[in-house]
């Protein structure tokens, strides 16, 4: 009889554990420098955010890195974000806000689970209003592949619309011990009366194990002959379950120029 209570308790531990590492909530946020050296001139941005998500579905953390549980588990959610952004020195000292509410469902069909994405965002500089909206569509290849393409608009107060377009992919490969993911993406900007835009990125992260991730980013942005190179590495480590911290730190330069451009992020997200 005792064994059997050993067991029956054994088993309602595990059930319980499962339960809570499980999530339908999480809350997020992050604060941010970006020094801005502009040969004999500097200045900051300062950037602000908090965020939400709403899952539909209980997102099952069991399956990998406890970063790409969301991922793994093919989850649909619903997020809304805030940001206030401060500039300082940089032509003149500008605050700005942004306001964004998006989400993703996931069609769990048997042959290929299909993507669907949108979003919509407004800046609010002191000079102006800049709405966003985008629409994606994708599917995942595989349990751990994914690929979206995107459609976006662009609309500035009394300055005309811009229309883009971003197709990005991403995949995992989980190991004995924890797991590597690759992902990246490109994007263009059709322009009126102009070049296109192009943007392109591609990051890396090893998790070492599902609480604990490094990766490495690269990507490169080209207009008009203006290129610009920017080089980061980024870490997130679950200290609980429920609990992360993240950081980031980011370098750019404008080629053939004597801008570079450093700046430094950490974040926090609680998942319940």
């Amino acid at each position: 009889m005792f064994k059997k209570t050993l067991v029956v308790a054994g088993i309602a531990l595990a059930v319980s554990a499962n339960a809570q590492a499980d999530y339908r909530w999480e809350i997020d946020g992050a604060a941010s420098r970006t020094n801005v050296d502009i040969g004999p001139e500097d200045g900051d941005i300062d950037k602000f955010a908090l965020g939400g998500s709403f899952f539909l579905d209980a997102v099952d953390t069991s399956k990998g890195p406890l970063s790409e549980a969301a991922f793994l588990d093919q989850a649909s959610s619903i997020s809304a974000g805030y940001v206030y952004t401060d500039l300082d020195d940089i032509v003149e000292d500008v605050d700005g806000d942004e306001y964004k509410i998006g989400g993703r469902y996931v069609l769990g069909l048997e042959s290929i689970p299909l993507i669907f994405e949108g979003s919509y965002s407004r800046i609010t500089p002191d000079f102006s209003d800049v709405d966003t909206y985008t629409l994606g569509f994708g599917a995942y290849l595989t349990d751990t592949t994914t690929v979206v393409a995107t459609f976006g608009n662009t609309d500035v107060d009394e300055g005309g619309d811009t229309d883009f377009y971003e197709l990005s992919v991403k995949h995992l490969w989980n190991l004995s011990s924890g797991a590597i993911a690759l992902e990246g993406n490109y994007g263009s900007v059709d322009v009126d009366d102009g070049d296109d835009v192009d943007v392109f990125n591609v990051a890396g992260t090893w998790y070492i194990d599902n609480n604990l991730g490094f990766g490495a980013r690269y990507g490169r942005f080209d207009n008009f002959g203006v290129e610009v190179d920017a080089y980061a590495i980024f870490s997130e480590w679950f200290v609980s379950e429920q609990f992360a911290l993240s950081a980031e730190y980011e370098y750019s330069e404008i080629d053939d120029t004597d801008v570079e451009v450093d700046s430094f992020a950490i974040g926090a997200r609680y998942r319940f």
